[in-house]
């Protein structure tokens, strides 16, 4: 996934050596200061050190890539948007991978002025943003993971995987990424919202549509209003809710609304690399290590799903190609899917109870790269397990999709 220090210049990060930690010398980050969330350096690193002692090793893997497929899914446009699939700075997604620590900037940004002032999401970056741009050597990956093509059992499975999470929300009142106890003790507002919409969705007619497309407007609108005041957790629900929103406008096609919707997949982006930014740099108390981890993780899977959602788009729209791929890759989650379903009382018998959040956590490059269809059972997966393994690995195991 990520590029490797020349056999010439083996020497940990600043960060390892000084945590006397193993490095695994992975480039621009090794894997313990991006679970982290720290800046890695490595010695001889900048331009000038770099000169006298050598360069990095560049090389590239791939994880799927392949000719677009001749029968694609269908569109909600008649004409599939044609892109140059090689990888570039931009598929990379810079917003999600944190500043550099050494920028000044020791907190998040507390108003979204910026963006409630827009009356048009665009696919085009601001040119003023509301945190400081990672470093160049951040974006330039020296090796990456490049967009993939998905066939259209893939897409169909995890769209229809994505839908799923409506009625979940609606019946349950949380999702795969949204733990069942996440908002036991306080519900913030966008939360209560979403759970309301979805159960409005689920008695939809043709005389409610556009109740139900109103209501969702006026609550994207609220939350764009409230957004420079939100806490962590009310900003956690929002990008939750928002994400709800999305799979409601973007995959039924009968709301027609997918025109608007696909704007807002870029408001979408920029609260969640927001998000993702405030998790490091915002601490928060919890009553149990149990607590802790459900925030948690509940936030890393909220960040994977949003971006997992844009790609599921892509792929609808462009003929199957999943430009996420580069971003999703090096997102987080717990090893242990399984903890999930654990329950307050059993979390002290868990290893997880008493693991570093180092030690407990993957990125899903990695999870989809360990998986084998020979040696690893489909039954033992859960839902959310296999959609993120599905749009990976489907291709090679059919049994994914099944």
């Amino acid at each position: 996934m990520l590029g490797y220090i020349s056999s010439t210049r083996k020497k940990s990060c600043y960060s390892c050596v000084k945590s006397k930690r193993r490095c695994d010398l992975g480039y621009p980050f090794c894997k313990r200061c991006f679970v982290k969330g720290i800046d890695c350096q490595y010695p001889g690193s900048s331009p000038r050190e770099s000169s006298k002692s050598g360069s990095v090793v560049i090389r590239q893997t791939t994880t799927d890539f392949a000719e677009p497929p001749a029968a694609t899914t269908s569109s909600s446009s008649d004409a599939l948007i044609s892109i140059d699939t090689i990888a570039n700075d931009a598929n990379l997604d810079p917003l999600l991978f944190l500043p550099d620590a050494s920028s000044g900037s020791s907190s998040s940004p507390e108003s979204f002025d910026e963006l409630s002032g827009l009356d048009d999401w665009g696919w085009e970056i601001p040119k003023v943003m509301p945190y400081p741009q990672p470093h160049l050597t951040r974006m330039l990956m020296p090796e990456y993971e490049v967009p993939s093509y998905l066939n259209e059992a893939q897409v169909t499975f995890i769209i229809h995987g994505m839908c799923s999470f409506v009625p979940a929300m609606a019946y349950a009142g949380s999702t795969a990424f949204l733990h069942k106890n996440l908002y036991q003790d306080y519900e913030p507002q966008a939360y209560q919202d979403c759970v309301a919409i979805c159960a409005l969705y689920l008695t939809k007619t043709v005389r409610n549509r556009h109740i139900l497309a109103n209501s969702i407007n006026a609550k994207i609108a609220g939350m764009i209003t409230e957004s420079a005041s939100w806490t962590l957790p009310q900003h956690l629900a929002a990008v939750q809710a928002l994400t709800i929103y999305q799979i409601i406008r973007l995959y039924d096609l009968e709301l027609n609304l997918q025109e608007h919707a696909a704007k807002h997949n870029r408001l979408l982006e920029l609260w969640s690399a927001t998000l993702w930014k405030r998790a490091f740099t915002e601490e928060q108390s919890f009553s149990s290590t149990y607590t802790s981890w459900i925030f948690h993780e509940s936030l890393r899977r909220t960040i994977m799903m949003s971006v997992f959602l844009r790609c599921g788009w892509s792929c609808l729209t462009k003929g199957g190609l999943a430009d996420q791929v580069p971003v999703l890759a090096r997102l987080p989650l717990t090893k242990d899917l399984e903890a999930w379903k654990c329950e307050q009382e059993d979390w002290s018998v868990r290893s997880l109870s008493f693991m570093s959040e180092e030690e407990s956590l993957i990125t899903y490059g990695d999870m989809s790269g360990r998986w084998s269809a020979a040696e690893n059972k489909v039954e033992e997966l859960d839902a959310f397990g296999r959609l993120l393994l599905a749009a990976c690995r489907g291709k090679d195991d059919p049994r994914l999709l099944a």
